[in-house]
């Protein structure tokens, strides 16, 4: 992972902690979810986009079936 030093002015700064804090984040892991939203940079998991472009991926079935139909139950 890099680490990159940016200065801010005070008033940034503070907010930028400010919604950290109401986030539950650290001021870095926010910053970093505003810059992937912001820039695109956020990627979908690549078994998923096989499976939506191409059609192949290592799909698992799982052990528990499906609830039933509420319909089914009355």
């Amino acid at each position: 992972m890099a680490q990159v030093t940016i200065y801010l002015p005070d008033r940034v700064a503070v907010a930028a902690k400010r919604e950290a804090k109401r986030a539950g984040k650290s001021v870095s892991a926010w910053i970093t979810d505003v810059l992937e939203r912001e820039t695109g940079a956020r990627q979908w998991p690549r078994a998923l986009v096989d499976v939506l472009t191409r059609g192949s991926a290592d799909l698992i079935e799982p052990d528990d079936q499906p609830p039933e139909d509420v319909e089914d139950l009355q």
